[in-house]
């Protein structure tokens, strides 16, 4: 895994789009959480119903789909995927200024 992970695919997540604090997150196993914060570099889920009480960050390089409609944000990886994600270069728990 490369930290190529922590850019963005192109037109995964325009700049445009709404916020997608609250979006179901699913991951292709199945759901991962809600997004919690969506601060333009990545998303910070949580991961309650599979991980108690976890936040787990989410690189826009995992996002497969966004669907407005279904308020849902589809991932191209495993939730435990997950755990062997690089951590990124910056802490990510702070949105970054825009």
């Amino acid at each position: 895994m490369s930290t190529d992970l922590w850019e963005h695919r192109p037109g995964a997540h325009p700049a445009a789009d709404p916020s997608l604090v609250g979006y179901e997150v699913l991951a292709i196993d199945g759901p991962l959480g809600r997004v919690e914060q969506d601060t333009g570099d990545h998303l910070l889920v949580d991961a309650a119903p599979w991980v108690p009480g976890a936040r787990v960050p989410v690189p826009f390089g995992l996002v497969a789909r966004v669907d407005h409609l279904e308020r849902s944000v589809r991932l191209d990886c495993t939730r435990a995927h997950l755990s062997a994600v690089p951590p990124p270069a910056v802490d990510l728990t702070t949105p970054h200024p825009r």
